[in-house]
């Protein structure tokens, strides 16, 4: 099966074989059943430019009746929701609008690296900062901390082990022994996607990110020089201007809604 977004098309890649994609004659089905909590690796996703919100919903939960989230994309790059997305957000629904952006010609270098020691995660004690880090920065934007750090040890913990099976790196930026700043990338020789890419509040506007995404850049180019390095960032983000000045370009937008068990109907 041949998706058309880039943006989903590499999140799949980058689920590799923990996750699994059914095809419905008007959507796919993704489901990654060992992380039951993760949100957009168990969702829907239509194939075509339809917003029929009851009957979606109505449809995920007969895919997934024991999910106590609801997710529910599209494969149509540049789709426009506006106010169609009404009915969702009456329901608790938030709308996620992701730029997918496509590393255009060279990386132009950006960041210093002169304050922090940019190296792959090893140890048990490496991963440990980057699952809280991650995790802070999760609350930061909006989760429930209570779940949200269950999850995100989870999910980390995949993480890992995709990095021990040599299908990419999860790279920190360390002032000393504290992590200022973690992202993860995998990369085969089409395609190289980029993973959380986060910064610790108090080292923002020192230029971790930047200098993390261009190590990474260069991880993959190394190992795959003609890889199409692919970078996901909110819309209109800050973290989307800065890819931008390492020299990556708008390839598509993405859509999908979401509603987490905080906002579930009764």
């Amino acid at each position: 099966m041949t998706l058309k977004s880039l943006g989903l098309a590499t999140d799949i890649m980058v689920l590799g074989d923990r996750s699994y994609l059914e095809e419905r004659e008007d959507r796919y089905v993704l489901r990654t059943p060992e992380e039951p909590d993760f949100w957009f690796g168990n969702m829907i996703i239509y194939r075509e430019d339809v917003i029929e919100p009851a009957k979606q919903i109505e449809t995920f939960k007969a895919e997934f009746p024991d999910a106590k989230h609801t997710t529910i994309g599209w494969d149509v790059p540049n789709m426009e929701g506006g106010d169609r997305l009404a009915y969702f957000s009456n329901l608790g629904f938030k709308t996620d609008q992701c730029d997918v952006l496509v590393l255009s010609g060279t990386l132009a270098p950006a960041g210093s690296t002169s304050n922090f020691t940019i190296r792959p995660l090893s140890t048990d004690e490496d991963w440990e900062k980057a699952t809280d880090l991650q995790g802070i920065i999760g609350v930061e934007t909006g989760n429930n901390a209570d779940g949200y750090y269950d999850y995100i040890k989870t999910r980390m913990i995949a993480c890992r082990r995709l990095t021990e099976e040599g299908r990419g790196v999860w790279l920190g930026a360390f002032s000393g022994d504290e992590l200022a700043g973690d992202l993860g990338i995998y990369a085969n020789k089409d395609i190289a996607r980029f993973q959380a890419v986060e910064t610790r509040p108090s080292y923002r506007r020192q230029g971790v990110c930047a200098a993390l995404v261009t190590a990474g850049v260069q991880w993959a180019q190394s190992r795959f020089p003609n890889t199409k390095t692919v970078i996901v960032a909110d819309e209109d983000s800050a973290a989307g201007r800065i890819y931008r000045r390492c020299g990556f370009e708008m390839k598509e937008q993405l859509l999908a809604v979401y509603r987490g068990p905080e906002n579930a109907e009764s």
